[in-house]
């Protein structure tokens, strides 16, 4: 069995991914904790998962120091094409 850390800005998706190797793992990774796989996890709570689906996937994080952090950070307001919304920027005919 595993311990994890929440970092900023990972939902359990994330952390799924990077420490088992699929997105599949997020269904146990949520059981095993009691938890929702829609709940903000704080920073710095202590996860527990216990196997590894694709260790090629995990190495690759491993290898490159790889981080996946895709939850929105709060108060942070982006700024670029992927934050308009089309529908309020653009006249579509």
């Amino acid at each position: 069995m595993q311990n994890i850390k929440v970092t900023q800005g990972q939902w359990l998706g994330d952390i799924a991914v990077r420490e088992a190797g699929t997105i599949e793992a997020l269904f146990d990774l949520a059981v095993q904790n009691n938890v929702s796989i829609t709940d903000d996890i704080e920073i710095g709570t202590v996860l527990q998962l216990s196997s590894v689906t694709n260790r090629a996937v995990v190495n690759y994080f491993e290898r490159y120091a790889v981080e996946p952090a895709t939850a929105q950070i709060q108060g942070y307001r982006g700024e670029g094409i992927e934050f308009w919304f089309i529908e309020r920027d653009f006249i579509v005919s």
